[in-house]
């Protein structure tokens, strides 16, 4: 699928809303959220991308760098997608030859979701180490 908006939540988290977009939420105040893709991919906290060699940055680069970072992302077409370890990380190339990866180090579960949003078939995440979906926010 194409990463037809890319956007950056609190903190270092990185969404990726795939495919044909949907109007995004009312905030609190009014104002129109972010668009939402057929499907959205959540990285939170940890995260990089790499180029086939090396690391080009990530979710511990300064603001200004996850934007410059993410704006890579746009328009791009996700390749191929798994769950690498024991307890399952997110990878997933992209067209444009750059990789993301998510790589918790802090205690608990890795923090990265993929929800199925034209589908209604909730979020695919990791609980207690193993992959599950949460289909609550569906």
């Amino acid at each position: 699928m194409t990463v037809s908006h890319v956007w950056l939540g609190i903190g270092s988290a990185l969404f990726l809303e795939l495919g044909t977009l949907s109007e995004g939420n009312k905030r609190k105040d009014g104002s129109l959220g972010n668009s939402i893709g057929e499907v959205t991919v959540m990285v939170d906290f940890d995260w990089r991308v790499e180029r086939q060699r090396s690391i080009l940055g990530g979710s511990h680069d300064t603001p200004k760098r996850r934007i410059s970072i993410s704006n890579l992302l746009l328009n791009t077409t996700i390749v191929s997608a798994q769950t690498v370890g024991r307890i399952p990380e997110l990878q997933m190339q992209l067209s444009n030859k750059l990789w993301i990866s998510t790589f918790s180090h802090d205690k608990g579960q890795p923090t990265w979701a993929v929800g199925f949003n034209s589908l209604g078939l909730g979020w695919l995440c990791v609980e207690r180490g193993k992959l599950c979906v949460d289909r609550r926010n569906s």
